[in-house]
């Protein structure tokens, strides 16, 4: 079957999952489209701005481009979204907001960086300090399967805001598809970010994409990715820290850990504790070293030494 290459208009866009919206483009399996995609917060954070400065309105701060109508896609199928490039603009954000993220009791404050991303292959959070460049889109999903707008930001069983930093180029995502054609939305782009995405936000920043879609007769339970190589190939090789956070409840054990980081990161490298927070959701990673033990488990938090240059 013949396939065919698309740009979707960059105003087509929307904030909510909403599958009575008319498709943007209509696609079939095999085609390839590519994307210029707003960051969140578009029109609402200024490069180089303060946080006192933003204009956040919670109803507009994703835009999601689509959909897309996939041709012949049905319910109890499969779809696959292979990420062939991604590009992000000039300058991007990361915050901390108030009543957000893993510890909004401990950093009741909002707190706004911006980063200069021309030509650079590396984010300075602080003097010799910096995490690589790996972009990847939070969002790639479809309306949940169901009529009415729902919210773009939890993820759901047809994807969404999914916030996985592994789905960078080359990897590829499979979602069941949740409705006739699809009705597949993407945005969300991000600079970098680590697992967990601890403070709320990565590196939030506009960027141009482009996706290969390839439909499947096959039923999947639930949403799955493939990368090509290593994980994190860009942060290996230098070795990691890594705190443990020994806890009855893995929420609680998840916020020890961070809480020990942000510690040492203030202690042993001398940053405030808001660059260390920051700096813990765009290269940190929460991982769940151990659940065995019935009733207190072990939630690790590692950062990779690499971010630090050699003193």
């Amino acid at each position: 079957m013949a396939t065919a290459e698309h740009v979707l208009d960059p105003a087509r866009s929307h904030h909510a999952w909403d599958r009575s919206l008319e498709p943007a483009l209509a696609i079939r399996s095999g085609d390839v489209v590519h994307y210029d995609l707003l960051m969140a917060g578009h029109g609402q954070v200024d490069e180089g701005g303060r946080y006192e400065d933003c204009r956040f309105d919670w109803d507009t701060l994703y835009n999601l481009a689509g959909p897309l109508l996939i041709e012949g896609a049905e319910p109890g199928d499969t779809i696959e979204i292979e990420i062939l490039a991604l590009a992000p603009g000039a300058w991007g954000w990361a915050a901390i907001l108030p009543d957000l993220g893993l510890l909004p009791q401990d950093f009741p404050d909002g707190y706004l960086r911006t980063f200069d991303l021309r030509a650079a292959s590396r984010i300075e959070i602080a003097p010799a300090v910096a995490v690589p460049v790996a972009p990847f889109l939070g969002t790639m999903g479809q309306p949940p399967g169901a009529d009415g707008i729902t919210s773009p930001f939890p993820p759901h069983a047809g994807g969404g805001n999914l916030d996985t930093r592994h789905l960078t180029v080359g990897a590829r995502l499979f979602l069941p598809v949740m409705n006739r054609g699809v009705l597949f939305s993407c945005g969300d782009p991000h600079a970098a970010q680590g697992d967990g995405e601890v403070c709320v936000t990565a590196v939030e920043c506009p960027m141009r994409a482009t996706l290969r879609f390839l439909l499947h007769r096959r039923s999947i339970a639930a949403p799955m990715f493939r990368t090509p190589g290593p994980l994190t190939p860009l942060s290996e090789g230098s070795g990691h820290i890594a705190t443990m956070g020994i806890a009855p409840d893995l929420m609680e054990g998840a916020r020890v850990a961070v809480r020990a980081m942000i510690d040492w990161l203030v202690g042993e490298h001398e940053l405030g504790r808001e660059d260390a927070y920051v700096l813990c959701s765009l290269a940190g990673d929460l991982k769940v070293l151990e659940l065995v033990d019935a009733g207190m488990w072990n939630v690790g938090f590692t950062l990779p030494l690499s971010v630090f240059a050699p003193r």
